[in-house]
């Protein structure tokens, strides 16, 4: 579990360059990968003064990581039913950190709920899910008539008669918080690939995700379409909940919108099948009739990184920092993420 796991002591290496790293100094920090987590410990550590060098195996152009794929949607209430109470906690303290920290970025988001929908004839999985979130203590949601659906996202009126706000809950634009990190996180060595092992600095951290050569991780697949679609106005996340899938819609800045659904057991690597494209466009345009005349702006797969309890972990190995396991949760719980390696990084080093 993430606590134990931060429990566990620091290899040989790293408690020697503690002994002997003055307290007042900076750390020379070198961290391989610049996914989501990668970016932001750097972007961390460099505020505080110290002196940070990233990895990055992909182009700076072709990104490759599951963060750049990612709808990046803040829903801790969606997400309670199929996680568990570690995840839960790490998101709660990570929605109070995201509004100062994306302000300072300058980086698009809005924390106004999302909404849950089903069609007329999957009525009975809006009760379903109901009740699973108060099986699961899940407050700060209430249901929806279809004169309340108009006046929070009057796009979505004409077609569900009930839904659900999760009050809690938001989105992020995962490019744009990606492009602000990558140029405040230290010097970022792209196309650059290493085995952080063979890394020597003060602190070595592991941020590559499903690169990394931890035997226990294992990638989980998904698929997600953007949209350009100028004639549908939505301003808040919506997931419709289908027999078969859970699709989501996340919206971004100039009309555009993230449509996903898919997570498959699987470490394929290739391009989005016929199939999912085929169910997220099908499933889009049963939401808003706007999407039949969108433009596909691009479909793209990704893998995100994931251990069998699907709960992050902050490990030492062989005096490297492992920070990885973020599975689908990756921006929602960020902030606590780096909280926690901050923590661990203080105990070591004794610094302030």
């Amino acid at each position: 579990m993430w606590r134990r796991n931060l429990r566990r002591k620091p290899g040989n290496s790293a408690r020697e360059v503690a002994r002997f790293t003055p307290r007042s100094n900076a750390l020379e920090i070198k961290i391989a990968g610049a996914g989501l987590i990668g970016r932001m410990l750097g972007w961390h550590f460099l505020r505080r003064g110290d002196d940070v060098i990233v990895y990055e195996k992909d182009d700076e152009f072709e990104p490759t990581s599951a963060a750049y794929v990612s709808a990046s949607m803040l829903a801790p209430q969606s997400e309670r039913p199929e996680s568990d109470a570690t995840v839960w906690q790490m998101a709660i303290e990570s929605l109070r950190i995201w509004p100062e920290w994306l302000e300072g970025l300058n980086v698009p988001y809005g924390m106004d709920g999302s909404i849950v929908v089903a069609h007329p004839g999957d009525e009975s999985l809006l009760r379903k899910f109901e009740s699973s979130l108060k099986r699961h203590k899940v407050g700060a949601f209430r249901n929806l008539t279809r004169v309340e659906i108009r006046e929070l996202e009057p796009a979505l009126a004409d077609r569900f008669d009930h839904g659900i706000l999760l009050e809690l809950e938001g989105w992020l634009d995962n490019r744009s918080l990606l492009n602000e990190l990558g140029s405040r996180c230290g010097t970022v060595n792209y196309n650059h690939s290493v085995s952080p092992h063979e890394l020597n600095a003060d602190l070595v951290l592991d941020c590559r995700g499903v690169g990394s050569d931890d035997p226990e991780l294992r990638g989980v697949r998904g698929e997600v379409i953007r949209l350009h679609a100028p004639t549908v106005h939505l301003s808040r996340p919506v997931r419709l909940l289908h027999p078969r899938y859970r699709l989501y819609v996340s919206p971004r800045c100039r009309d555009q919108y993230v449509i996903g659904a898919t997570q498959l057991e699987s470490e394929f690597r290739g391009a989005v099948t016929v199939q999912s494209a085929l169910e997220l466009l099908t499933a889009a345009y049963t939401i808003h009739d706007g999407f039949e005349e969108a433009e596909i702006v691009e479909l793209k797969a990704g893998l995100r990184p994931a251990y069998p309890d699907n709960t992050p972990r902050v490990t030492w190995r062989n005096g490297v920092l492992s920070v990885n396991g973020l599975y689908r949760h990756g921006f929602l719980i960020a902030p606590a993420v780096v909280g926690a390696v901050s923590k661990e990084v203080r105990k070591l080093f004794a610094y302030s």
